[in-house]
């Protein structure tokens, strides 16, 4: 490089060099005036020992903290841990399943700042993990409908709506065409802002340099600190935006954006309809669907549970059909309905597992006495498998009844109906093998005919459970009407396209012919 190229650079640099010499130059000459004061007063070496033991303390301090993060499995990345985006408490443990494998993704690709550029496709790539998720694999991203991504769009653009009037200051007085000329004029503004902050930093340190040169050295100081912020924002931005993806791509690949809440309602009010057509019901009830074994006391429970005689009983199979029984259930409208029995019959399976996927709440009545169990383990393995076809459907909450349980009491009737200490054990020990036999679930034991026993607990449980009971019945509402779309309806849709075209077109052409 020739001479006059290197003068021509240090003459473009010297305003930053005269800056740096106006920092260090005073800083450098206070720190050789405070040595030299102590070493005059003898304490110079003392000084220097309390700075390393110091600075040793502190690296000391640093490694312990170190050693914990590392032995309690932390990285050393500053990756949020609680959710930026909260799960939605409507979601079934399939969609809640699948938001989580989402942000375990997330937490381990986002372990520090990514490129803007790149972030596109790692949201892709979590739209993906989501859309694996929840369909079981069978489904991949942008597999959606354009009817869903536009209520997705629209869903989005509200809520970004509010976020933005209710906190971002001028939002609804600034216009977009404002906006672009700022962006347009970014490069230009930073210059300026830098120039003038600059320039700010001159004078103060003229018009006053101790002040100046504090905050100077402040500012130097806490330069690292501000950067870590810095990054820890943007990575904190980052993982915000990648969860608000898969919250998205949740509700879309669950089939939650197939119809809107005004498309929802209409599918209710003509499945209400046909209910109401076909059972005179004027609620939606929920249904709530009781089976078991052939003789398993099915239609006694019923009858214990509504208060009165509405179902036939003997010691014969008396229920070869479905038959529903409507009672109120904490002012909700309920329909208990009584199934044929279990025979462990193939057609039977087959029949049952279908009533169980279309029910709202399932109440299963297990015989205390009867140790063969078979058809009730091979029904529930028919049914676990046709809800693992269906990862979408929200499973319907599943009560297990032992009725007859004074029959395993030789003592019965007791007092007021408490059980001695050991036959309490003895009854509690054949609930928890009933139980096991049934993948691990509460048994409880009732005696359903006067005097009846335990039938208060039945209905708890079936209180407790209305509500989710309630959300299964939305969610297959939903997946019903999504598949309700034939070919007819279809086939009409595009007439009624067709029409409207042609309409429009007439009306053009009429408009060019005169």
């Amino acid at each position: 490089m020739r001479l006059a190229d290197r003068l021509r650079m240090v003459w473009l640099r010297w305003n930053r060099l005269g800056l740096a010499g106006v920092l260090i130059l005073p800083l450098g000459i206070t720190s050789i005036l405070g040595f030299l004061w102590l070493a005059e007063r003898g304490w110079l070496l003392w000084f220097v020992l309390a700075s390393v033991l110091l600075f040793a303390g502190l690296r000391a301090v640093r490694l312990v903290l170190r050693m914990r993060r590392n032995r309690a499995g932390f990285t050393a990345a500053p990756v949020r841990e609680a959710p930026a985006v909260e799960a939605d408490p409507d979601w079934s443990d399939t969609e809640r399943a699948a938001f989580e494998t989402a942000r375990a993704h997330i937490r381990k690709r986002v372990k520090e700042p990514l490129t803007w550029e790149d972030l596109p496709a790692e949201a892709l790539a979590v739209v993906e993990t989501v859309a694996r998720e929840i369909s079981g694999g069978k489904r991949t991203a942008l597999d959606f409908t354009l009817p869903e991504a536009l209520l997705l769009i629209d869903r989005v653009a509200l809520r970004y709506r509010d976020f933005l009037r209710v906190n971002v200051p001028f939002s609804d007085q600034l216009s977009v065409r404002a906006l672009y000329w700022l962006w347009q004029r970014q490069h230009g503004v930073r210059r300026a802002w830098d120039t003038g902050f600059l320039a700010y930093r001159g004078v103060r340190i003229v018009l006053n340099p101790a002040v100046g040169l504090l905050r100077e050295v402040e500012r130097a100081v806490t330069a690292g600190l501000q950067e870590r912020l810095t990054d820890q924002l943007v990575l904190d931005s980052q993982v915000i935006v990648l969860e608000e993806a898969a919250q998205a791509a949740v509700d879309l690949y669950s089939g939650r954006l197939r119809f809107s809440d005004a498309e929802l309602a209409e599918l209710q009010l003509a499945s209400n309809a046909r209910d109401m057509a076909a059972a005179a019901i004027p609620d939606d009830p929920v249904r709530i669907l009781v089976l078991g074994q052939v003789s398993a006391g099915k239609s006694t429970l019923i009858n214990a549970l509504l208060g009165h005689s509405a179902a036939e009983t003997d010691m014969a199979p008396t229920t070869d059909r479905l038959t529903a029984h409507d009672f109120v259930l904490d002012d909700t409208p309920c329909r208990l309905v009584d199934t044929e029995g279990l025979d462990g019959g193939k057609e039977t399976l087959k029949s049952l597992s279908a009533q169980m996927v279309e029910a709202d709440l399932i109440l299963w009545v297990l015989r205390a006495n009867r140790p063969g169990r078979a058809p009730d383990t091979a029904l529930l393995a028919q049914f676990e498998a046709r809800m693992a076809e269906q990862p979408a459907r929200r499973r319907p909450p599943l009560i297990l009844v032992a009725a007859a349980a004074d029959a395993l009491l030789p003592g019965w009737p007791y007092p007021e109906g408490r059980l001695p200490a050991d036959e309490a054990d003895r009854v509690g020990a054949a609930m928890a093998a009933i139980g096991q036999d049934m993948g691990g679930r509460v048994v409880i034991p009732v005696r359903a005919e006067a005097p009846d026993w335990n039938v208060d607990p039945v209905i708890d449980a079936l209180s407790a459970a209305v509500d989710e009971a309630l959300m299964v019945q939305r969610n297959r509402r939903r997946l019903e009407g999504a598949e309700s779309w034939n070919v007819r309806e279809n086939l009409g849709r595009a007439g009624k396209g067709l029409r409207t075209g042609a309409r429009v077109f007439g009306r053009r052409l009429r408009d060019r012919l005169r």
